[in-house]
């Protein structure tokens, strides 16, 4: 699920996968799909995601798709990591 927070800026709220499911490829599968969409906005700038900053799992997964994390979100519970789209 992702929404458009600026006319430049779009969040990616939840990307889930079942437990049942991960370690298939699927979620690989899946974000790039979603990215690949979402770089169709017109005048977009960057894309942004929020995890958990104690899960290697997810910074990792996430940096092998160019996130690169900003710190931590407003409530400073969250790490936010951005793509940049270059113009």
């Amino acid at each position: 699920m992702w929404v458009k927070e600026t006319p430049t800026k779009v969040s990616i709220w939840r990307f889930m996968v079942d437990q049942a499911h991960q370690s298939k490829g699927i979620g690989r599968k899946a974000l790039a799909m979603a990215i690949e969409e979402i770089k169709t906005t017109s005048k977009l700038e960057q894309i942004e995601i929020c995890y958990n900053p104690q899960n290697p799992v997810a910074k990792d997964f996430y940096s092998s798709f160019g996130f690169e994390e900003a710190g931590l979100d407003e409530d400073d519970d969250d790490m936010l990591a951005v793509i940049k789209i270059s113009s």
